[in-house]
């Protein structure tokens, strides 16, 4: 036998909701960059050079975008949707944060606000020009 005192685990609630937030803001945000970023290639691939589509432009004007391309309808609804989607996911973060739900689980608060920092820029970043112009292409 030994001597050592035996360990007690405190009963925490348990936070998986939480971190499945966490995993969720971050996928999201690494999607929202990506499909962005096929979105300029499948431009750059129709009219032969890098650029910024925009609806209704005349190097595209008569080609249909999405033939032949697999993946863009997905594409098409993640970056058409991200400002509704970023704005939800900022105020859940926000709930979770005013009701307490981090509170002694100094990693999760630490996950949650960098996943709520990374929703912040998918925000920022779907309300430039750039990206609004993408979008209106995309559904063109």
């Amino acid at each position: 036998m030994t001597d050592a005192p035996a360990r007690t685990r405190k009963l925490t609630r348990n936070r998986t909701g939480g971190w499945v937030l966490v995993a969720a803001q971050c996928g999201y945000a690494v999607g929202f960059a990506v499909c962005v970023s096929l979105a300029l290639a499948r431009a750059a691939e129709l009219t032969g050079h890098a650029y910024v589509p925009s609806a209704n432009d005349a190097l595209t004007a008569d080609a249909d975008i999405m033939t032949g391309w697999s993946g863009g309808g997905l594409i098409t609804l993640v970056v058409s949707s991200a400002m509704m989607t970023a704005l939800i996911a900022l105020l859940l973060s926000v709930v979770l944060f005013l009701r307490g739900y981090t509170t002694g689980h100094p990693a999760l608060t630490r996950s949650l606000i960098g996943s709520t920092m990374a929703m912040l820029l998918v925000l920022t970043a779907s309300l430039t020009p750039a990206v609004q112009s993408i979008s209106g292409w995309l559904l063109d």
